[in-house]
């Protein structure tokens, strides 16, 4: 839809150089050497000149000049920003509001309490009656007096806004004087009286950034939509933080607001301070001072009774000055002001900025905060050079210069990274060595070793063994806190390299495999002699030789050959095996047990059963029996024993009807 149309073409043929909105309603057009256009919502214009061209014309009619012809449009939510290289200025249609109070002959309430207020100023007489005729009438002079209020916020002359101030301020003098209107709140302030009042403290603060040496120009709406933390944030960015700070504790922002402008004001004055000038005592005082809100006596800047005095400041804000102390060359500030910051992460991360890795690293285990000290580790790496001479410092540092928490969870990380399957140990083996823990050390490379996966080939067999070597050679340097560890690792060696020699004597991996303990590699001996019959003899001896040089006990011995035998399938060679000896080391039972689990015959099985006959064996032989399912045998062995409960456990778990008859006689004898 059509808002406005307005012609141009009487002023200039060419199109103009820029155009923008002016609030909701009014359009600026700028031209070039024809200056700037305000075209309100009725086609009414007003023109400002801006341009060399105009200043002979400017001149003449009094009007302000701008020398360049540099102009650029800013279009904004309330107004229009006309930016050149020397002044900024605000195009703002006059608010509705602020038309209704001073145009002539205006019957506004508004109106008529700043004619009343001017009246009293000038002493006329007439000035109570006007006043009064605005008080007959219910709600007129509280709408008096905000419309007057409302002006003053939307005004930038300096003397209106006071004008229009001392207007509502007179109109609230007679609103307190009548009764009906102090009864509506009573002890509590009025609607009006706190418009007034944040009104004027929204002026201070209006004026206070308009002026030349501030130059932040800004509407009262674009103040309401940035809000105070919005301006006092944009002063610190545009570095007046001494008014931020000002404003902030004007303002009574929150606390972490005023903090944050007081540390920023603290910078400033730390950063701007001629090396001559004061000594770092001096000005770290100082800069504490402006930190707490200190005024010069020592005093809390603010009127009202605060915390600030006995509790610190938010967190982060020593640290913070300590900061800019340091980037502009004040090491010794820096020092001081770092000291009083109580916020751990804050405290840390200063730390690693100015470099001081071995502090940070020490405020971090006291806090006993795993992430700030993993933190630091991090930063001490990336600070430096990314060679062997920096992995070196690397390490060093860290172990030498760092806290025992520290150093720690440094070695614990690389420990962990040096188990994994792709992780290197190398690190951790550093860590170790270089903290005289030669147990350590040995022990992770050990243990990397073994996760080291065997192939067909041998070439990670023979990495293994080269790997256990560094272990030993690492233990031996360990001395006799060591020398379990080393005996360990040596027989391993040892084992792995009899593996390798058995594996290639007979031409199978299945004689020997990879990564096996004592144990399973004399099982796998004894079973290879099933797939290769013509060498059992061999593989026997090669078995007894193993277990010997190991020290493996006799019975173990015998308990893994019953294993193997029977495993592989080798019953006449068990049988055999038990045979050459009367009374074998272990007993006959783990024979019969190996003979029942694979389910031998009936003779193979009484074979090992009949040849205990010790006393000690009768309830062994009763229990084989069960187990093997040899009932007619069990309640044989339970009548010679003659107990009456093994004959009932006979009936109760046999099928066999004949067997349950005997079991039923016997029981009834």
């Amino acid at each position: 839809s059509k808002v406005l149309e307005f012609n141009t073409s009487s002023g200039s043929s060419s199109p103009p150089r820029s155009m923008a909105w002016c609030g909701e309603d009014s359009v600026v057009l700028h031209w070039k050497n024809l200056g700037v256009l305000l075209v309100g919502p009725y086609g009414d214009w007003l023109r400002f000149p801006y341009g060399e061209d105009e200043m002979v014309t400017a001149a003449a009619t009094g009007s302000r000049v701008h020398g360049d012809s540099e102009v650029y449009l800013v279009q904004e939510m309330d107004c229009c920003r006309v930016l050149t290289s020397s002044v900024v200025e605000l195009l703002q249609r006059v608010p509705p509001g602020t038309a209704d109070l001073l145009h002539i002959g205006s019957i506004e309430p508004g109106a008529l309490l700043l004619d009343a207020s001017d009246a009293f100023d000038s002493g006329s007489s007439n000035a109570d009656e006007a006043a009064r005729s605005i008080t007959a009438r219910e709600g007129l002079l509280t709408e008096a007096i905000l419309d007057c209020v409302a002006a003053a916020v939307g005004e930038f002359d300096v003397r209106v806004q006071k004008r229009m101030l001392r207007a509502a301020s007179y109109g609230l003098h007679f609103a307190c004087k009548d009764e009906t209107y102090r009864n509506k709140n009573p002890g509590r302030p009025s609607h009006e009286a706190v418009a007034f009042v944040r009104a004027s403290r929204k002026l201070r603060v209006l004026n206070a950034i308009r002026c030349q040496g501030i130059g932040f120009a800004m509407t009262s709406t674009q103040y309401d939509a940035v809000m105070p933390k919005g301006v006092v944030a944009r002063l610190m960015t545009a570095g007046r933080p001494s008014l931020a700070a000002s404003i902030s504790e004007y303002l009574k922002l929150g606390r972490r607001v005023r903090d944050y402008a007081r540390a920023m004001k603290a910078s400033a004055f730390v950063s701007s301070q001629p090396e001559s000038s004061m000594t770092d005592s001096q000005i770290a005082e100082e800069a504490i001072r402006i930190i707490q809100g200190k005024g010069k006596g020592g005093k809390n800047t603010n009127d009202e009774e605060e915390d600030s005095l006995s509790s610190p400041p938010s967190s982060g804000m020593y640290a913070s000055v300590a900061l800019a102390a340091h980037n502009s060359g004040r090491k010794g500030v820096a020092d001081l002001l770092i000291m009083l910051e109580e916020s751990p992460e804050d405290k840390v991360h200063a730390l690693l900025t100015i470099g001081a890795y071995a502090d940070a690293a020490a405020v971090a285990a006291k806090a006993r905060d795993s992430n700030l000290i993993y933190t630091t580790i991090c930063a001490y790496e990336g600070g430096l050079p990314n060679n062997e001479e920096g992995k070196s410092l690397y390490f060093s540092g860290i172990i030498n210069k760092f806290p025992t928490e520290a150093v720690n969870m440094f070695t614990s990380y690389y420990c962990r990274l040096g188990t994994l399957a792709v992780g290197d140990a190398n690190p951790a083996v550093n860590i170790f060595l270089r903290r005289q823990k030669h147990t350590e050390a040995g022990l992770m490379i050990a243990k990397k070793a073994l996760l080291v996966e065997s192939t067909e080939g041998n070439q990670r067999e023979k990495q293994k063994v080269e790997m256990l070597k560094d272990a030993s050679k690492i233990f031996d340097v360990g001395g006799k806190d060591c020398a379990f560890q080393k005996a360990c690792v040596d027989e391993q060696i040892q084992l792995m390299t009899e593996q390798e020699q058995l594996r290639l004597a007979y031409g199978s991996n299945e004689v020997a495999p990879p990564s096996s303990s004592v144990t399973s590699t004399i099982i796998s001996i004894l079973k290879y002699g099933a797939v290769d019959q013509r060498s059992a003899h061999k593989l026997n001896s090669d078995a007894e030789r193993i277990a010997k040089k190991f020290k493996v006990p006799e019975k173990r011995l015998w308990h893994m050959k019953v294993r193997a035998f029977s495993e592989s399938g080798q019953w006449a060679v068990l049988r055999n095996f038990c045979d050459s000896r009367a009374k074998p080391p272990i007993g006959m039972k783990p024979f019969a047990l190996a003979a029942i689990k694979w389910k031998q015959q009936e003779a193979e099985i009484m074979h090992y059963v009949s040849r205990m006959q010790d006393k000690t064996d009768a309830d062994d032989r009763y229990d084989l029996l069960c187990e093997a399912g040899l009932w007619k045998k069990a309640l044989e062995e339970a009548v010679k024993q003659g107990d009456g409960r093994k004959i009932a456990n006979v009936r109760s778990l046999c099928n066999n009807p004949d067997v349950q008859r005997l079991c039923d006689k016997y029981i009834s004898r």
